[in-house]
């Protein structure tokens, strides 16, 4: 059986009709791309589940570098998917657990993760982008944490956010709920290269492949970063923070600025 088909089938998270999580492995690289592109690629629970196995799975000695994509042209990712959660305490657990879950794979990992995020990249998505070790960003990138909209502070994501930011850099991005264009995102460090929008589907795949012929690099740079930051206890970090999720949700201002968002599509 052809390995690569095995990945997609281990990890792939059957929609309606197609996988909302594709795992192809070619030419010691293991692409993951999100294919749920009506829902600007918004991440449930079983996405959640699906990128953490599709990262922690992949196999050092036939895999070099991990590259996430977004399908459809509105965006990278959206963030979790709102209208799961919204229906209720039980379902919120789930994502929660199943987000701390693929931050770990990201943590745990000793290969390189690379991201390629066009358009929005929001909550989850902006996560995603934020745990990879380079980004490669189309110029109308839209990068931030609105879930104080909701009356929310994205406390996991505030976990994840230091893993490469001071704590000031990741409460404010969390308090203000303010998006970011790619060139902020670079300033701050979390964007390595950024490519036109135009040009994204030619120029983003050959900017990763100066990448992927330099996995060596990436790898001594990646466990050089470890030992010299808390990396390592990044996935300790959010499993501490998680429960302060749940009961932020609770709250019933939460509640009905949620149900105020999803509106009649609800239910």
């Amino acid at each position: 059986r052809d390995p690569a088909q095995h990945h997609r089938a281990l990890a792939g998270v059957q929609g309606m009709s197609a996988p909302l999580v594709v795992v192809e492995d070619r030419d010691r690289v293991r692409h993951v791309r999100l294919n749920r592109p009506d829902k600007i690629n918004a991440l449930n629970a079983g996405m959640m589940t699906g990128i953490a196995e599709a990262v922690s799975r992949a196999d050092p000695g036939r895999t070099d570098l991990v590259v996430l994509s977004g399908e459809g042209p509105r965006g990278f990712c959206a963030g979790a998917d709102i209208a799961e959660f919204a229906q209720g305490a039980a379902a919120l657990e789930t994502q929660e657990h199943a987000l701390v879950a693929m931050i770990e794979a990201f943590a745990r990992t000793p290969l390189p993760v690379a991201v390629m995020a066009h358009g929005r990249a929001l909550g989850a998505g902006g996560t995603l982008m934020t745990l990879a070790d380079l980004v490669i960003a189309s110029d109308d990138l839209s990068f931030g944490f609105p879930e104080i909209r909701f009356g929310m502070y994205p406390v996991i994501v505030h976990g994840a956010l230091m893993y490469k930011l001071s704590e000031a850099q990741s409460a404010q991005l969390c308090l203000s709920g303010r998006t970011l264009g790619a060139q902020e995102a670079m300033t701050l460090g979390l964007v390595t290269r950024i490519v036109p929008r135009a040009a994204f589907d030619t120029e983003a795949p050959e900017a990763l492949r100066f990448f992927a012929e330099r996995a060596v690099a990436l790898k001594i740079g990646k466990r050089a970063w470890r030992q010299g930051d808390a990396g390592a206890t990044l996935g300790a970090r959010v499993r501490a923070l998680a429960p302060l999720m749940l009961e932020n949700f609770a709250h019933p201002d939460v509640q009905a600025r949620i149900a105020t968002a999803l509106g009649p599509a609800r239910g």
